[in-house]
């Protein structure tokens, strides 16, 4: 389906344009700026790209240029490696550029109600505001931009959110600072991970269904929920005014300024795929988040003896598509939606129509189609109005379980008011056949199978290519 066009906001710079990431729907201006701080426990450091409200003053032109949707050639480097291209250094630096996507966020922009020695103060005096604060955690092969479409859109609703870069080497690739040989202490250089291939033949980012490399992704959810609850340290020292060293030497940011401005009792966690099975993690562990959001949650690195043993008091929402989920998986969601403490804590599950895994991220819309299209099927849905739907039923819970928003009232089960033209592309419930053992719906089925074929392939590559480098 031809997608909508974005009618309004920022634009996509380089030669090759995908849509183009929606313009956020909230009525703030957003701002974003990475931050590499080492924290007590954390032998690499912990890289983050916080996305915040930023002062109404800054606009396009001003001295805050669009930020990157990729931060660095060296990513789309390493995803070219991931899937074993050829020459990737070469192709790298043609795509990075060709397809120089932008988020419609001002990087370095001051935060909402500090001061702008560039003009005069669009606020009233000492105007501030408490930010509620989301962790967003990327999925398999993914880094701390690819969700930039909710991160941007729940910022320009006055959410400070913390997408993390994971540091359990499920990146196709991920910056370290390293200290430089022969160097004086503190004089740092950057240090490329790359992605940890299972040892298994078979690797479940091309197989979500394959239970080979379980013990590696368990381990790695484990990693993940422990980066989430070190992100929770990190803004605790940010809104109590502690000192931040940003490891990656960028000067003119002050940090200061999150001073008092973080709600860090209003906290959530929330995920796409590899995310989605972090943040059920997280709120297993960590009491302080409030409520999760799980994105076509990929529940493999769950053991089926495990997930009785999860404990989530919180509420708890799973957003699926339509052509990625089997029984298997489902199955595990339905278990941790069922009401099972005193607190009737709201735990559903919804699926959009007509979707598949990547509407809830930002390939289809950063990405031209002849980018992506040898890798992955086009949903039927349209991609904006997938992401709207998304985003919307995000909104809701949060003010429902997060702001506790008198006009969102609180519930065990109910449904999601998102507007007619929206609801219909929404199923309270799950798609796929509970019935039969590994299945799927039937055109989610055909057009998942289509994908299977063409990532089995690939793995099938990949697997030659790395015996014969052996």
């Amino acid at each position: 389906m031809m997608a909508t066009k974005v009618k309004e906001g920022w634009k996509n710079f380089g030669l090759l344009k995908g849509i183009g990431i929606p313009a956020p729907t909230g009525k703030h201006v957003v701002g974003c700026v990475d931050l590499m701080h080492k924290l007590e426990g954390d032998s690499d450091g912990l890289l983050v790209r916080l996305f915040y409200p930023a002062h109404p003053t800054v606009r396009e032109g001003d001295e805050y240029p669009y930020a990157r949707l990729t931060p660095n050639r060296m990513y789309t480097k390493g995803l070219l490696e991931f899937f074993t291209f050829k020459f990737p250094g070469a192709l790298s630096f043609l795509l990075y550029y060709l397809t120089d996507a932008r988020q419609p966020a001002f990087y370095g922009a001051p935060l909402y109600g500090s001061s702008r020695a560039d003009s005069e103060s669009a606020l009233p005096k000492n105007a501030t505001m408490k930010c509620p604060v989301v962790v967003y955690s990327h999925g398999l092969s993914g880094m701390r931009t690819s969700g930039t479409t909710v991160c941007c859109d729940l910022a320009s609703h006055g959410y400070a959110v913390a997408s993390v870069e994971h540091r359990d080497r499920s990146c196709s690739i991920s910056l370290k600072r390293v200290q430089k040989p022969g160097a004086a202490e503190g004089e740092l250089v950057d240090e490329w991970v790359g992605y940890l291939r299972p040892d298994s033949e078979k690797d479940s980012f091309f197989d979500p269904q394959c239970l080979e490399d379980v013990p590696l992704r368990h381990e790695q959810v484990k990693t993940r929920s422990f980066d989430v609850k070190q992100v929770l340290k990190l803004l605790d020292i940010l809104n109590d005014g502690g000192t931040v060293h940003n490891m990656l030497d960028e000067d003119g940011f002050d940090f200061g300024m999150f001073k008092g401005c973080l709600d860090l009792d209003k906290a959530a966690v929330m995920g796409h795929s590899f995310g989605g099975s972090a943040t059920v993690m997280a709120l297993s562990e960590e009491p302080r988040l409030k409520c999760g959001i799980a994105m076509d949650s990929w529940m493999v690195p769950f053991p089926d003896d495990l997930v009785a043993e999860l404990s989530i008091k919180q509420p708890l929402l799973f957003i699926n598509s339509y052509d990625w989920q089997w029984k298997e998986n489902v199955q595990k969601m339905l278990e941790l939606t069922q009401p099972t403490d005193e607190h009737g804590s709201e735990k559903c599950l919804i699926t959009i129509k007509d979707s598949n895994h990547y509407n809830q991220a930002d390939v289809f819309l950063s990405k031209p189609r002849i980018v992506y299209g040898a890798l992955i099927p086009e949903a039927v849905i349209d991609p904006l109005i997938a992401i709207r739907v998304n985003l919307e039923l995000c909104h809701v819970f949060l003010k429902r379980n997060l702001l506790k928003d008198p006009d969102y009232p609180q519930r065990a089960s109910t449904t999601f008011d998102i507007g007619e033209e929206l609801s219909k592309h929404v199923i309270y419930g799950t798609n796929v056949d509970m019935t039969t053992p590994h299945a799927r719906s039937g055109e989610g089925e055909v057009r998942m199978l289509e994908a299977s074929k063409a990532l089995a392939k690939i793995n099938l590559s990949i697997s030659k290519e790395l015996k014969q480098s052996n």
